[in-house]
């Protein structure tokens, strides 16, 4: 994804001047973004004052190197609990003629020879 050229700040407080009523279009217009990009920045990060998204930006952060750390976790674990030179063992046949067809939806209607 491509990084934004304005600040996590930078958009709270564009975001801060259009609710003390500066028109959105002077606004776009001097930050050089387009109004799609000004309601995207509106929609994720609300109203939020500069220091909520600086704690916002940090909780972002924090949850992508735990999800970086669950998947090293997952693939240790899976790497650990699957042996690669073993097998899994045979299972047994059926013990009397006729057994693979008395399995299934209608079983009860077969019978076994």
């Amino acid at each position: 994804m491509r990084r934004s050229l304005h600040t996590d700040e930078e958009i709270a407080f564009l975001l801060g001047e259009a609710e003390r009523g500066i028109p959105i279009a002077e606004i776009c217009a001097s930050a050089h973004v387009s109004l799609g990009t000004f309601y995207r920045w509106r929609r994720r990060l609300g109203g939020l004052k500069p220091a909520g998204v600086a704690r916002l930006d940090r909780a972002e952060r924090e949850n992508a190197a735990l999800r970086a750390e669950v998947q090293r976790l997952r693939a240790a674990l899976a790497a650990r609990s699957v042996p690669s030179d073993r097998t899994a063992p045979p299972r047994p046949g059926p013990r009397h003629r006729g057994a693979e067809a008395c399995v299934g939806r209608f079983a009860f209607v077969r019978t076994a020879n």
